[in-house]
């Protein structure tokens, strides 16, 4: 058995043991050249450095070609088997969703999924019928579970993600404002009617990630008076009916609490900012198959 040491390993590339390979299989320069795409002179120095870096002649010259020493023989089945490593080992991954058999972890707001995330779970469930979801309530912490490698991937709204993080847009839509059928805000509806009414405020965000605080500041009108504090979205349309509360809500989200709950929806008379989705993922997920094939169906879930 011969080792090569350090050394000898730092000398070697893959395209001398391709060449190596290419004049065994060949036994003649001027063929191994025109299989390596090369020159016959630059075939001849390639033999050279093999030389060098086996410390043997590897080869002898005879009428009829060249004739592999004792120890280029030696070489051959190893040196495929190296060879067809490597290429492997380079190779395309090739990803089969059907093939799929793991636990991806998602952290979200419970109206994104209701809204937006219901037929993207029903998609990937046909395509990739043994891949399982995990949801979790994105919170304050969630950026901390991605850092951890405790998510895999986060889908949330309104939020300006750290700038460590990888992103991508999903969807964006207004913002309109949601009233019980019977509010009476209904009849002179205007910014006017919009601060005399009390607010349901979403707790999610922080303060300075509040859209509808920062609207009406940018427009120099008071701060609006909070009714109801609440972390769900999703659940402002029950706390709307029968009460003078007044929502501000993605469109979508209205369009559902109306059908839900007979509410009426009204547009926002104030400007403000409206709701962006993004997907956001740690840099350690950025090439693997699995996590971009799902950020693709997302992205085409409302294309």
């Amino acid at each position: 058995m011969y080792i090569m040491n350090d050394f000898d390993l730092n000398k070697v590339d893959l395209n001398l043991l391709k060449s190596l390979q290419a004049l065994l299989s060949e036994r003649h320069v001027g063929r191994a050249a025109k299989r390596m795409h090369i020159s016959q002179s630059a075939m001849s120095h390639t033999l050279a450095r093999l030389r060098d870096t086996f410390d043997d002649p590897l080869f002898v010259r005879t009428s009829t070609g060249l004739e592999p020493t004792a120890r280029a023989f030696g070489l051959t089945t190893n040196l495929s088997n190296i060879l067809d490593d490597i290429g492997l080992l380079l190779a395309q991954e090739q990803f089969d969703p059907a093939k799929v058999k793991t636990r991806f972890r998602l952290h979200t707001h419970s109206f994104v999924i209701s809204i937006y995330l219901t037929s993207f779970f029903q998609k990937i469930h046909q395509l990739a019928p043994n891949l399982i979801f995990e949801t979790h309530s994105f919170s304050e912490y969630s950026y901390r579970q991605l850092d951890k490698g405790n998510v895999d991937l986060i889908v949330a709204a309104g939020f300006q993600a750290p700038s460590r993080f990888l992103q991508r847009r999903i969807i964006e839509e207004d913002r309109v404002c949601l009233v019980d059928k019977s509010h009476p805000a209904q009849k002179n509806w205007g910014p006017e009617t919009f601060m005399k009414y009390p607010h349901i405020k979403n707790t999610l965000p922080g303060n300075k990630d509040d859209p509808i605080a920062k609207g009406l500041q940018q427009q120099k009108l008071p701060p609006r008076e909070i009714g109801f504090y609440s972390d769900d979205m999703l659940s402002q349309g029950g706390i709307l009916k029968n009460s003078d509360l007044i929502a501000t809500l993605p469109r979508s989200l209205a369009e559902f609490s109306q059908q839900q709950y007979g509410h009426s929806i009204l547009p926002c008379p104030i400007k403000i900012q409206s709701v962006l989705i993004k997907a956001i993922w740690h840099e350690r997920s950025k090439n693997d198959k699995l996590h971009q094939w799902l950020r693709n169906q997302l992205a085409d879930i409302h294309t």
